[in-house]
């Protein structure tokens, strides 16, 4: 079949993606990003498109010619200065399905969210709530799929709560008894490959869970036991008081540490996995059995670095902010002048090298804070260290042998851009 699949660099699109190559599918892989298609066959072509710029159906159109399938996978698990809820959860996908049912697709397959139901009350669920219904509307064959949250190779969440367990301390929500039922990303695609076949009963909503629910602070410990970590104390914050900690993750970059999250959390995430026992012809994977697999040491090594990230990026950023403000402010300008004299910077350079310098230095530190995506930004602030270093180590060469290591202390903060740029590069 001709398909057209969305979300296909993501952690579920390209499960999916692999999954459709191997039935002999033909695909148009739509994503953001086509340069993190690393494997696809000859019978796929990627195709870069944003769902925030496809809020209207004749912007699908010329992508539906021929196509029999739609796979919509696109999803986002918090809002971003370019991403909303209502653009890439309501609106491109509400467009899409209008196309599709204009073009004469067959099929379109939903990936939504659990609890994206009656009970929805956060943005997310409500904003996938209003796509899934304008879809049941359609003269068109549909399924929506509603997934827990999802584990496997690649995945977001789990990592981030295996880092959370991995911490000193095990943090919990009004003592953690929340339920969840997360399903195994081999699930998810077993379901969908199950709606691309002719004998599926079509027009479905599916809620794709595990075999069973966990408490959360029970998932923590088993998830602690699997990094091969002893016990740890537990901390129960109330739900008023874990909110604003949830929105200093936010700040911190970390999508999943969000205030509707907890709210999410808070209302737990499960159901019945007998009809997907049923669609599947067979149970669901345990999440209790995949635990029993310890951990390999990218896993730990993922865990303990989990959280320095951000506090690495928060901490170069204020080397260079400091440096700045303390050479503006702080420091007296004769001793700096003379500094720079010894680099050959004299007269009327002098000012403009201290001033220019220092408001680079301020520059470089806010935008390390406020980029999404500061890769390039650390290449330029390697760079920039190197540069110093070997402009100062060879111009006065003396603060090689200085007490307090001026020159020395360089090295480190190489080291350290060169770790935050491969952290940041790993960025999905």
């Amino acid at each position: 079949m001709n398909i057209l699949l969305t979300g296909a660099s993501g952690f579920i699109g390209r499960h999916i993606l692999a999954e459709l190559e191997r039935g002999g599918h033909r695909v148009i892989a739509c994503c953001r990003h086509p340069d993190r298609l690393y494997f696809k066959s000859e019978n796929t072509t990627a195709l870069m498109l944003d769902f925030t710029d496809l809020t209207e159906v004749y912007a699908w159109l010329p992508h539906l010619t021929d196509i029999d399938v739609v796979i919509n996978c696109v999803g986002i698990i918090g809002e971003t200065q370019t991403q909303r809820f209502a653009a890439v959860h309501r609106q491109a996908p509400i467009a899409l399905f209008r196309a599709a049912s204009q073009a004469g697709v067959k099929k379109v397959i939903q990936l939504s969210a659990l609890c994206a139901d009656a009970t929805a009350v956060t943005p997310y669920h409500l904003s996938k709530k209003t796509a899934d219904d304008a879809l049941r509307k359609l003269e068109i064959d549909w399924y929506i799929l509603q997934p827990s949250l999802v584990y496997g190779h690649g995945a977001h969440s789990m990592p981030f709560l295996q880092a959370l367990s991995a911490l000193p301390l095990l943090l919990t929500i009004d003592g953690g008894r929340q339920s969840l039922q997360p399903v195994h990303i081999d699930d998810v695609v077993a379901a969908v490959a199950r709606c691309l076949q002719p004998s599926a009963p079509v027009r479905q909503t599916l809620a794709l869970v595990g075999p069973e629910a966990i408490n959360y602070i029970d998932l923590l410990k088993k998830l602690r036991r699997r990094l091969g970590k002893t016990s740890a104390p537990t901390v129960s914050l109330p739900e008023n008081l874990a909110r604003p900690v949830a929105w200093l993750g936010k700040l911190l970059g970390e999508q999943v540490l969000n205030p509707d999250n907890i709210k999410m959390l808070q209302a737990g995430n499960s159901a019945s996995s007998a009809p997907l026992t049923q669609w599947l012809g067979r149970p669901p994977l345990s999440l209790s059995r995949q635990l029993l697999r310890p951990a390999d040491q990218a896993e730990r090594w993922h865990a303990g670095l989990y959280f320095l990230r951000p506090l690495l990026r928060l901490s170069i950023a204020m080397v260079w902010l400091w440096s700045g403000l303390v050479s503006l402010f702080f420091y007296p300008h004769e001793l700096s002048y003379d500094l720079l004299a010894g680099t050959g910077i004299s007269g009327i350079a002098a000012p403009l090298a201290l001033y220019g310098l220092a408001l680079m230095d301020i520059a470089l530190g806010l935008a390390t804070l406020m980029l999404s995506r500061p890769r390039r930004l650390l290449l330029l602030q390697f760079g920039i260290v190197l540069l110093y270093t070997l402009t100062v180590g060879i111009s006065l060469p003396e603060f090689w042998l200085h007490p307090f290591g001026p020159i020395v202390k360089n090295i480190p903060l190489l080291i350290a851009l060169l770790v935050s740029i491969q952290l940041e590069g790993e960025q999905s």
